[in-house]
């Protein structure tokens, strides 16, 4: 499989490419280097995270932390996919925060995933993108 060239994309004056956000070597690796599967995982995880995401910040701004513990969890494993590991740490962080029921770093952390969160969706894009060509 020949490689393509990294495309670079901006977000708030930060540009960022593919590498910097996923393993995109674990990934392919993982999925056995299968780009339809990977497009298929991809498009459900697009469609899916904000779901989670607004779970997350419902349960943070309750503070319910069963539901906080939850949604932050199957975040983390969905990212863990992807090797988005700087997400999957403050997932983590989100999910320890439930798990102890301990509000007191949750809102920094929330807002720290949320800006992530935007670059790991923009990288997955990008990376739907290049094999889509």
């Amino acid at each position: 499989m020949q490689q393509k060239d990294h495309k670079i994309i901006t977000i708030e004056k930060e540009k960022i490419t593919v590498d910097e956000v996923l393993d995109r070597s674990a990934l392919l690796a993982r999925l056995n280097h299968d780009v339809e599967l990977l497009q298929e995982l991809i498009a459900f995880f697009l469609e899916d995270y904000h779901r989670l995401m607004r779970e997350i910040e419902n349960a943070v701004a309750v503070q319910d932390a069963p539901g906080l513990r939850k949604a932050a969890h199957t975040l983390k494993g969905s990212l863990g996919n992807f090797g988005a590991q700087d997400a999957v740490n403050l997932a983590y962080q989100l999910e320890m925060g439930g798990f102890r029921a301990d509000f007191s770093t949750v809102e920094s952390a929330y807002a720290a995933l949320a800006v992530e969160m935007n670059r790991v969706d923009q990288a997955l894009r990008l990376l739907a993108e290049e094999f889509a060509n």
